[in-house]
């Protein structure tokens, strides 16, 4: 089956290969062309030049008699020399690109069709990460084989929440979430009772008592307080819930995500809050950064029917979040856009609209001139849809 598989890929890769060739973005020469032209051209001139050398170098004596005939034979015999070397730079040439295509057809394979990782977590049979995931993944994989909670710090759309699940998937165990924020009330936590004096669990609740992994969804939004209140149910494994006093299953593990260090609000994320050092403590830091193979993957992946496109939104993206980190600019440029962009274009919308209402939306008219966001390849792009 993953033969088929990879045949029907490699032969989509070659196809999109030719795309690349004939169909370039904006119409024209493409990239690729481009280079083989100039690659052609500078090998024509050089063959054209050692041709011309060839020819004084051998007829040096003959040039003496400097007649008509003598340069009608010069001419001819150069020309045929030029034409003998820029067949053959041609040629060369033009392995020169079926070598690059094929590379790009093997990388598409790779990203289509990516490797099965296993890792052995030292309990139970070897785990198997799933085929998109995150670079750091088998790291948060090894704090929690080590029994320690894992905080996850890094922009936000690099998949941090996303990274939580996997691992649940991956280790078999029961998933549970909980979003915070500095409204967030206690009762979220450790359950309630009604007026009728029914007990109400939660979701932590379940994860604690019965194993899983609780993911606390952005944990420097969350109040002090409230934190502060899990401090010993995550160092010393018991809890006191509204009901009763519980111990910590085996297979309890928490992972948090946060968008900062836990210092406080800063240029990009001003909702947040200074986490303090005993919250912190309790935690195993993994940093999360953007993962643009993963991005590429799953933005690809949105808009089967749009790649060309897709490329196109992808790079642009990346430039505005480079622009961005470069000069400091308090605005965002997730992967979370390169793929909601991609999931438009396959609904039917144009670059141009994708670029607007996903990529450059609500940016003021001195950020644009700042990350020289007018000055789109939007008209220059293929439009999704019909």
């Amino acid at each position: 089956m993953r033969q088929k598989t990879e045949a029907k890929i490699r032969s989509l890769a070659w196809d999109a290969v030719r795309d690349a060739w004939k169909n370039p973005i904006g119409g024209g020469a493409g990239p690729l062309r481009l280079e083989v032209e100039d690659a052609v051209k500078a090998a024509v001139e050089t063959a054209v030049a050692e041709s011309a050398e060839e020819l004084v170098a051998r007829r040096f004596d003959e040039r003496l008699a400097d007649d008509g005939e003598f340069r009608t034979r010069l001419l001819a015999e150069a020309a045929g020399i030029a034409e003998r070397n820029a067949q053959r730079a041609l040629e060369e040439t033009k392995l020169d690109f079926l070598a690059f295509a094929r590379a790009r057809a093997e990388r598409m394979l790779d990203d289509a069709v990516p490797p099965v990782i296993e890792i052995n977590t030292g309990r139970g049979p070897a785990v198997r990460l799933p085929e998109a995931h995150h670079r750091v993944l088998p790291e948060v994989l090894l704090v929690l084989k080590a029994r320690c909670h894992a905080l996850l710090v890094g922009p936000a759309g690099t998949g941090k929440s996303m990274l939580a699940q996997q691992i649940a998937t991956a280790l078999g165990l029961d998933f549970h979430a909980l979003s915070l924020g500095p409204t967030t009330p206690m009762s979220k936590i450790f359950g309630y009772y009604d007026a009728h004096g029914t007990y109400h669990p939660t979701p932590f609740r379940r994860a604690f008592e019965h194993g899983g992994v609780m993911l606390l969804d952005e944990l420097d939004a969350g109040h002090p307080g409230l934190l502060s209140e899990l401090n010993q149910a995550l160092s010393l494994g018991v809890c006191a819930f509204a009901d009763d006093m519980v111990s910590a299953h085996p297979d309890f593990r928490v992972v948090a995500t946060a968008n900062t260090y836990g210092t406080g609000p800063d240029r990009q994320y001003t909702g947040r809050q200074a986490l303090d050092a005993a919250t912190l403590d309790r935690f195993t830091l993994v940093e999360v950064p953007v993962d643009e193979r993963l991005e590429e993957r799953l933005t690809l992946a949105n808009a089967p029917s749009q790649p060309l496109a897709a490329r196109a939104v992808l790079a642009k993206v990346r430039s505005l979040r480079s622009t961005a980190e470069r000069k400091r600019l308090p605005v965002m440029f997730s992967p979370r856009a390169s793929i909601d962009s991609a999931k438009l274009l396959e609904a039917g919308a144009t670059l141009e609209q994708v670029l607007e209402w996903r990529v450059l939306r609500g940016l003021s008219a001195a950020h644009r001139a700042a990350l020289e966001a007018d000055e789109t390849d939007g008209n220059d792009s293929p439009e999704g849809g019909a």
